[in-house]
């Protein structure tokens, strides 16, 4: 058992002793993701991701999830939840903190939603600062995050554009894998969303005027294609590049 959600706190306290020193966690988001998806699934899939390397890694345990993030670029669609950067600059000092007192010595940090990227990357000096004694490894390269999604893609013969960055067949394809029910699979063939590049450009229209700017429907990508079976390779394939990315720090 290393969910420390599903544990005791004797339990946690005794893994710690036990040589399990090392803690993951997900920032994910609660948001709108198309007509076809829940608006949990940036949580739901940091949930999974996050356990899927810490069983790869071995004598580590992984903590909650924070299940809301910066979503302000989707707030034209009902459901989603944003908050402030500042708000979850605080939450994560506080992760961090409470992590630390019980005397973790590594504490990474995944996020599985894009807008977390970018104040994940302004903190993450700050988490390792007020930690002294720790190692605090912070994941924050969105454009290489999706450029790993688009390799396992082109291994099972999906387009980038359907891929896609939010919502799209990859999104689409993990949920039907991590979370079935989840998925509304008879919204799939009105899901097609926008289907161009995302690139650094898109990713600055995205966040500067909002994800309706470039797709009404707010999908980036076409599902189609989805299936569970493409679902597990997404996150097989992620799991693996995120443990090597560890692995160098």
């Amino acid at each position: 058992m290393v969910d420390i959600a599903r544990m005791t706190s004797p339990e946690v306290g005794e893994a710690i002793k036990n040589g399990y020193d090392t803690v993951v966690f997900a920032v994910g988001s609660n948001e709108q993701h198309g007509p076809c998806l829940t608006v949990s699934t940036d949580a739901v899939l940091g949930d999974v991701l996050a356990l899927g390397v810490t069983k790869r890694l071995g004598d580590a345990l992984k903590a909650p999830t924070i299940r809301v993030g910066c979503s302000e670029h989707h707030m034209t669609f009902p459901g989603t939840i944003t908050l402030r950067k500042e708000t979850l600059h605080e939450l994560l000092r506080d992760y961090v903190s409470s992590l630390g007192r019980h005397g973790f010595k590594r504490i990474i940090i995944l996020p599985s939603h894009g807008g977390n990227f970018g104040p994940l990357a302004e903190v993450s000096g700050e988490l390792r600062e007020m930690s002294p004694g720790i190692e605090v490894i912070v994941y924050t390269d969105l454009l290489e995050f999706v450029e790993l999604i688009m390799k396992t893609s082109d291994g099972l013969g999906v387009s980038h554009e359907n891929a896609g960055a939010h919502a799209g067949e990859a999104e689409v394809s993990m949920m039907m894998y991590a979370n079935p029910e989840g998925v509304r699979k008879e919204c799939i063939p009105d899901a097609k969303g926008y289907v161009g590049a995302f690139d650094e450009e898109a990713t600055k229209k995205i966040f500067a005027n909002g994800i309706a700017a470039l797709s009404p429907i707010g999908v980036l990508g076409d599902p189609k294609d989805s299936s569970r079976e493409h679902g597990k390779k997404y996150i097989e394939d992620l799991v693996e590049a995120i443990v090597d990315f560890i692995k160098a720090m």
